[in-house]
């Protein structure tokens, strides 16, 4: 008697608790409308604080557009997951494309498969470093075949952060590092000038570097978009000093043969674009405002680069066109078996392969 007269008190308690709630919608809309209103409210004057003390502690420097390279080309990589009930399956693939003589080279696309029961997180990690792998490869192969470029722009990092140590497996972690390493003693026997441009950068090695770590756990790229006005520069910094500041340890990066310098750079004014990291090897530094100079005088469409924007035209893998693969992949296997239902879609993921 007791437990029934509790029961229905807690459910008179529940029944007024959602009465006086508005709907779903609205609710979430509130939550965010506030948190994040609150929020920015609350970090704005730090990140105006950091502003001023990493101008007092780095030079500011100003761009000037200046298309000092003839041949650019720029290189980029993309990749695409089939999810499949019995596995997962993944496509690699990248490619460089030359401005103005619009030539592509690629290697040929590569493919994994997995099935579930060996867990998901290891796949992801395993598809991420074989496309930054057959990025850098690519880039080696277009410079041992055609070396008559004169600025190579790749669409990726050339300082890694220690992530990149405790995902994946060892194999493709070494794979990655050898082609790096490959590529830049390329580039630096031929003299020429590579840059990898980060378009959108999470690292924290300038403040690492500036010893701002403990200050905030805001990224770089978010403060220098309050720093840098359109058309401008950091000074140099070693990501590898910054992030030993930090973690005391960069076992990645410390197996890449050449130092390496970055720098963040500023080239649209959109409010909603954020600045961009440029990552180069020591023997390039030389060549540090022609390299900056034609970035910014080629960066018409979303502060990126055109040569790079064209790569990755160019490479992009879209799901409408897996769609329709997957498309030719069922009408191939119903008439060479006459059963297709080892090609079912992973749960949720029948809408966009055309199921």
């Amino acid at each position: 008697m007791v437990l029934a007269v509790k029961e229905k008190q807690m459910s008179d308690n529940q029944v007024t608790t959602l009465a006086h709630q508005p709907n779903l919608r609205l609710s979430i809309r509130n939550l965010l409308l506030n948190e994040i209103t609150d929020k920015v409210v609350d970090e704005n004057p730090l990140v105006k604080d950091l502003a001023v003390r990493i101008k007092e502690r780095l030079d500011i420097i100003k761009l000037v557009k200046y298309e000092a390279f003839t041949n650019v080309t720029g290189i980029d990589a993309g990749s695409q997951i089939i999810p499949l009930a019995s596995r997962k399956y993944a496509v690699i693939s990248a490619l460089a494309y030359t401005i103005p003589s619009s030539n592509k080279f690629f290697l040929e696309p590569e493919s994994i498969s997995q099935p579930y029961s060996w867990g998901g997180g290891n796949f992801t990690g395993v598809v991420n470093l074989r496309r930054e792998a057959k990025l850098y490869e690519t880039a080696y192969e277009f410079m041992r075949e055609r070396q008559e470029n004169d600025l190579l722009l790749i669409d990726g990092p050339l300082a890694f952060s220690n992530w990149w140590s405790n995902t994946g497996e060892e194999k493709d972690r070494q794979r990655l590092i050898n082609a790096v390493n490959r590529l830049l003693r390329k580039c630096r026997d031929t003299s020429t000038p590579v840059a990898g441009i980060v378009k959108r950068p999470s690292a924290r090695y300038l403040l690492n570097y500036l010893g701002l770590q403990k200050e905030t756990d805001f990224s770089d790229s978010y403060v220098m978009h309050h720093t840098l006005r359109i058309g401008e520069r950091t000074d140099i910094f070693s990501p590898r000093s910054g992030l030993r500041m930090a973690t005391g340890i960069s076992p990645f990066m410390d197996a890449i043969e050449f130092p390496l310098y970055a720098f963040y750079c500023r080239f649209s004014s959109e409010w909603n674009i954020p600045p961009i990291r440029v990552d180069v090897p020591a023997y390039c530094l030389g060549l540090l405002d022609e390299i900056a100079g034609y970035c910014y005088s080629t960066s018409l469409w979303d502060g990126i680069p055109l040569p790079i924007v064209k790569a990755d035209e160019e490479v992009k893998v879209s799901r409408r066109f897996i769609g329709d693969v997957y498309s030719e992949i069922i009408s191939k296997v119903a008439r060479e078996e006459g059963e297709i239902s080892q090609l079912a879609p992973y749960w949720g993921e029948s809408e966009w392969m055309g199921v």
